[in-house]
């Protein structure tokens, strides 16, 4: 009985000993990763900005099957948040604060009085975006004994942040990648005036020169308060797959006829049948959607009218919206 008693008190003394340690130990963390995602800002901060997105990328829900969310009305911004629930944790995380492309502040609770914060950090890199997911905190007595017998909070996390940021870059460029293409058939296009810049360039340059011209013709219609009557569309005088050059004009519609004075002119597109085609997604699916309408064109029994000149319409781009995969661009093929 008395080694009973000694062998009871000396495992009292490794407890309080063990306690007192552990009771003791700065349980100050800040466990964080980061990655350069190959995406602008604006879309890489929309994705993380919006819970429901978080199904499709976050790391915990590859390892418990069971976990069930619960999303609210709103699911980005400021004050909203969701619960969750699964065999191994439950939770609930709310967004506190933000500055839109560069910081989300978070709280996440697990239920048992923990409350650390996850932080998001954004910054624009010459090939896409830097962020960094990170959560900092205190751990209490319990949390402390568990990341102990764990090997440490750092060990246990890091690698889960790792692969979330790994899930998440494969699921914003797999995202960036959708596109379809619509074909709408015979359509009367109204036509109408507009001003306009005419280039010389290959191919492969044409997005970049387009955007440049665009850029000047939108700067010289606010200098001289002329009014923007609708989308901006390009004209495709030539194209020359065999030695890749394609001679084109970037216009922009105008309500009446201008007289201009610099290498800015007032153009007339006339009213006339044509066979019209929708590309949803980014500008490199172009090749790929001109290709199906002039495939869809001849099958329906049309004939693009010699000499005519194709003209593609940018019902939504870059200047509405940074995410390519949100792009419209409207293809017209003038027809007999």
């Amino acid at each position: 009985m008395r080694f009973l008693k000694y062998i009871f008190f000396l495992l009292l003394i490794i407890i309080i000993g063990v306690s007192i340690y552990i009771a003791t130990l700065d349980g100050s963390y800040n466990v964080k990763q980061s990655k350069i995602i190959k995406a602008p800002i604006e879309v890489v901060f929309n994705v993380v900005n919006d819970y429901k997105s978080w199904e499709n990328w976050n790391p915990w829900y590859e390892i418990d099957s069971t976990i069930v969310a619960s999303f609210p009305k709103i699911t980005s911004g400021v004050g909203t948040s969701y619960t969750w629930s699964g065999a191994n944790s439950n939770g609930t995380i709310k967004t506190l604060s933000l500055i839109p492309n560069k910081e989300i502040i978070q709280q996440i609770d697990f239920g048992n009085g923990s409350t650390p914060e996850v932080y998001w950090q954004f910054s624009s890199r010459n090939n896409g975006t830097e962020i960094t997911w990170g959560m900092k905190g205190k751990s209490n007595f319990m949390e402390k004994l568990h990341w102990i017998t764990q090997g440490g909070i750092e060990k246990n996390m890091e690698p889960m942040y790792k692969r979330g940021l790994d899930l998440l870059n494969n699921y914003i460029l797999k995202e960036l990648e959708k596109h379809s293409i619509e074909i709408k058939g015979v359509v009367d296009y109204g036509g109408g005036y507009y001003l306009y810049q005419t280039t010389s360039s290959k191919i492969n340059d044409f997005a970049i020169k387009k955007e440049k011209m665009l850029a000047i013709i939108l700067k010289y219609m606010k200098n001289n308060n002329i009014d923007v009557s609708g989308k901006p569309f390009t004209i495709t005088h030539q194209w020359n797959e065999e030695n890749k050059t394609t001679m084109f004009s970037v216009c922009v519609p105008i309500k009446e006829r201008i007289i201009t004075t610099e290498d800015i002119l007032t153009g007339f597109l006339k009213p006339q049948k044509t066979f019209k085609t929708i590309l949803k997604g980014d500008y490199k699916f172009s090749y790929e959607a001109w290709k199906a309408a002039f495939k869809a064109l001849k099958e329906q029994g049309f004939f693009e009218i010699q000499n005519g000149e194709p003209f593609e319409v940018y019902t939504v781009g870059p200047r509405e919206n940074v995410n390519p995969s949100k792009w419209v661009t409207e293809i017209y093929i003038p027809i007999n």
